[in-house]
């Protein structure tokens, strides 16, 4: 059906009347100078492009309208029109969004193939097919609308795509998959002067995801020898130290498999990050790869460089006062957080928009700002409770705004004074978290029930989360609360009940598929059905390490060895944690490798001594921890 707003009716009829209202105007012919026949096909022709132009002006409206009342179907249909009487490859990639948020991807592919074929040398048409097509999980058809975009676009838009390629297939499944389709397209850019720093440095990256690493290393040290590109590709940091960033992520991804790698990828990585010229950026992220692998001296020396080289780097002090705070160095700790807030009083309370006008990173850098405040005010709590100072505690959380935040630092509070043996101050700190509605006593109740939980007191925390569920009998996350609770009181018919539930109320999260595939394999029971409910979960999350962990344990418990320690070496680089230690470590054992076993248990105390899982393991395979080094007198 055709659409025409009132506008462009009126002026269809005044091409028509015209004529009449001169022949019938008293003196029309004087005011009225004679027209050639070329003249007047002129004038029709240019009425015609603003009725054109009007009407695709309401078609644009009107599809908004439907989109803003919940009618994304019939906004599709208006954005469309829109789209085809102006030739706008903006009003194609709206119809496209609107489309994919109908839940409709067919449509948004049929309007991308109208795009491409109204403007066939966008590269932005190409560039909106080949991430619906990922999006739809269609991954072998997207190497052609990869080679299309890189042959349409050009310059700094072409530098621009071919950082973002590694991005776009980041949650392909199948990263070998990725790597192939995506080598051949990209490998000339590789080649040529002008676009080898980022071709080779996407490569590398696209390489590392694959898990191809020594291949990746190559790759990154060919893009660190060729020139960057003038156009910004990074959030923060310079382009000739983006491949040091991605050489840290090596470093992290190959240090189980390939420590050969590793190291080399940290040569790579210190290099840019401790050269003269590089950012505090670069330098800072060093730091925080050296903690996230454990090497927490080295992480203090490369803070002690940052900030000799940067005193009044703030971000840097909040670091290393978490890093002293966490190595129990509490005067330390204290020392930097103190000047941390020093610095901070000195800069714009709140970041302003940057000289570039990127507002997106003017924004994420606001935000920065205030969650380093908040956990800067955390930890100075966690000082003060250490030295027995409640009431200082207090009033370092009051310092934290909006109250949402301060809220959440109550409850943060309160699971360290728990850490701290401090069981009932711990439970006064949660019990004075507002209670106005279902929400904050939803939220009140969840962070009661975990704090009894970790104490132990699991009969008590299963009461208070029966009474919310009498009130709220279908909110998702206490049902996956009490699941849980239920399986350390060992009612096991009861944890697959609750957790049942939950998954048939929400069915896109992993949560609970991994919670009751878990349960299953540790008590070795319904082992198939235990990989297929993890199975489920990973595909949900592929990158979870509390996953990756059970997909490894269940392994463990089918007999597949080489399986199971594949999975557990993934999770402990992903979400390095005891408990994950103990059961890479019982899988080496088992394998017959005891020497890695016994590396992997003393990594695993490093990060938590008590942890019962890892205790428990040690004492049944009859691992004995090796003594602490004490220091010799001199």
């Amino acid at each position: 059906m055709q659409r025409f707003s009132l506008l462009a009716l009126s002026l269809a009829a005044a091409m028509s009347t015209t004529p009449a209202l001169a022949a019938t105007t008293p003196g029309a012919e004087a005011l009225i100078a004679p027209r050639s026949a070329a003249q007047q096909a002129a004038d029709r022709t240019a009425l015609q492009a603003v009725i054109e132009s009007s009407t695709a002006l309401y078609d644009t409206l009107a599809g908004e309208l439907y989109v803003q009342r919940n009618n994304p179907s019939r906004g599709f249909i208006y954005l469309m029109d829109a789209a085809r009487r102006t030739q706008d490859g903006r009003l194609y990639a709206r119809a496209v969004e609107i489309a994919l948020q109908g839940r409709a991807p067919d449509a948004a592919l049929t309007a991308i193939r109208s795009w491409q074929t109204a403007l066939p040398n966008d590269p932005n048409a190409d560039t909106y097919q080949l991430q619906v097509l990922l999006m739809l999980d269609r991954v072998s058809e997207t190497a052609d609308p990869l080679r299309q975009a890189l042959a349409h676009a050009s310059g700094d838009k072409r530098q621009t795509l071919i950082h973002n390629i590694p991005s776009y297939y980041l949650n392909v499944k199948d990263q070998q998959q990725a790597l192939g389709i995506v080598r051949e397209p990209l490998q000339p850019y590789v080649e040529q002067r002008d676009t080898a720093f980022v071709a080779a440095l996407a490569m590398a990256r696209m390489q590392m995801l694959a898990r191809d690493f020594s291949p990746s290393l190559q790759m990154l040290e060919r893009s660190q020898q060729a020139t960057p590109p003038e156009v910004a590709l990074g959030a923060l940091l310079h382009n000739r130290e983006l491949p040091g960033l991605v050489a840290m992520d090596l470093m992290r991804a190959s240090r189980q498999e390939q420590p050969d790698v590793a190291r080399r990828a940290e040569l790579l990585a210190r290099k840019i990050a401790t050269a003269p010229q590089a950012t505090q950026e670069i330098q800072l992220a060093y730091a925080k790869t050296l903690i996230e692998i454990r090497r927490h001296d080295e992480a203090l020396k490369q803070l002690d460089l940052v900030l000799r080289r940067h005193p009044d780097y703030a971000m840097a002090w909040m670091l290393q006062g978490g890093l002293q705070l966490q190595e129990k160095q509490w005067a330390a700790a204290e020392k930097s957080l103190q000047q941390y807030f020093r610095v901070r009083k000195a800069e714009d309370p709140m970041p302003g928009p940057r000289e570039d006008g990127n507002i997106a990173l003017s924004i994420l850098q606001a935000n920065l700002t205030v969650s380093s405040d908040m956990q800067a005010n955390i930890m100075m709590a966690e000082i003060a409770d250490h030295q027995n100072d409640p009431a200082a505690a207090a009033r370092w959380l009051e310092r934290i705004q909006p109250e949402s935040a301060r809220h959440a630092a109550m409850v943060q509070r309160a699971e360290t004074l728990n850490s701290l043996g401090k069981y009932d101050l711990a439970l006064q700190q949660i019990r004075a978290l507002p209670a106005d509605n279902d929400e904050q006593r939803q939220v009140r109740s969840l962070a009661e029930a975990q704090l009894l939980d970790r104490a132990g007191r699991h009969a008590e925390a299963l009461r208070a989360l029966d009474a919310e569920i009498a009130r709220s009998p279908e909110n998702a996350e206490l049902l996956y609360a009490r699941g849980m609770t239920q399986e350390r009181l060992g009612n096991y018919a009861a944890t697959e009940q609750d957790m049942r539930k939950v998954m048939a109320l929400r069915p896109d999260s992993p949560n609970a598929f991994n919670a009751l595939g878990y349960t299953l394999a540790d008590r070795n029971e319904r082992l198939p059905e235990a990989k297929e409910l993890i199975r489920k979960a990973l595909d949900l999350s592929p990158d979870s390490g509390a996953i990756q962990d059970s997909m490894g344990w269940v392994e463990y418990r089918l007999g597949n060895l080489p399986e199971a320690r594949r999975w557990l070496e993934k999770a402990f680089v992903a979400e390095p944690q005891a408990e994950v230690a103990a059961h890479l470590a019982e899988v080496l054992w088992t394998i017959g490798d005891r020497e890695a076993a016994g590396k992997v248990f003393e990594e695993g105390l490093v990060l938590d001594k008590d942890d019962t899982v890892l205790k428990e393991t040690m004492q049944r395979l009859g691992y004995t921890p090796r003594p602490a080094a004490t220091p010799t007198r001199p």
